[in-house]
């Protein structure tokens, strides 16, 4: 009984101002005299911290995982909205600037399922140089790439061969070109899958189907800036 009433006197004694609770439980320097002041945590502590870090660092990774996820879908759908911005852009002034032969040696506006072919301005030429066109060719090649193939077209006599045509990828992975023509609404305003008639097409419907996910882009509508008699 003497060693034990010592013992709480002493206790009783070092024992800080505040809960005596808390301080017995969280100091090493005053413990209970069977117990061991050993410093240090035992194995159960240590496999708790283990386990907790574990679940920390997991759910760390999998914010990463979907933050990375995330910016790198967003760069994606910004890329294909920049991309077909720029195809709508093309195949509409393409169109918009279409023109009826008007020499004898001119090919006609040709309009198939899946391509197209028909003289239009030079995209680059300024708006003041109404003269100025090329013979544009538009199609889905083998390696499943949409192509505008073009080459300047002659507004007299050619002195000199025309020059090789050019080509510019509009889009790559496209498994097909879905091309349709209306007529004016003065000829019955009917939809055709192919046009061969010299007055030009009033409206042109384009779709554009991707490779593999059968996917397509919204469908692309321009209207030619002629009248029905082919003359701006």
């Amino acid at each position: 009984m003497n060693g034990t009433a010592s013992w709480r006197a002493r206790w009783t004694q070092r024992a800080p101002k505040g809960p005596k609770v808390f301080w017995f439980f969280f100091s090493k320097k005053n413990c209970l005299p069977s117990a061991s002041c050993d410093d240090g945590f035992t194995l159960l502590e240590i496999l708790v911290a283990v386990v907790v870090l574990g679940f920390v660092m997991a759910g760390m990774v999998q914010a990463t995982r979907f933050g990375i996820g995330a910016w790198t879908l967003q760069t994606r759908l910004v890329d294909l909205a920049t991309e077909m911005e720029r195809v709508d852009r093309i195949l509409r002034l393409a169109i918009e600037q279409a023109a009826p032969p008007l020499a004898a040696d001119d090919k006609p506006f040709a309009g198939q399922e899946h391509r197209l072919e028909f003289i239009t301005r030079l995209p680059a030429e300024p708006q003041t140089d109404p003269v100025r066109r090329a013979q544009v060719a538009i199609g889905v090649d083998a390696h499943h790439r949409l192509l505008l193939r073009w080459q300047p077209h002659p507004n007299a006599v050619a002195l000199k061969p025309a020059p090789a045509p050019e080509e510019i990828v509009l889009a790559e992975g496209v498994d097909h070109f879905d091309v349709s023509y209306r007529q004016a609404v003065g000829d019955g305003g009917k939809w055709a899958r192919t046009w061969d008639d010299t007055p030009l097409p009033a409206l042109v419907t384009m779709q554009i189907v991707l490779l593999n996910t059968r996917k397509h882009w919204p469908a692309i509508q321009a209207a030619t800036m002629l009248d029905t008699n082919g003359s701006f």
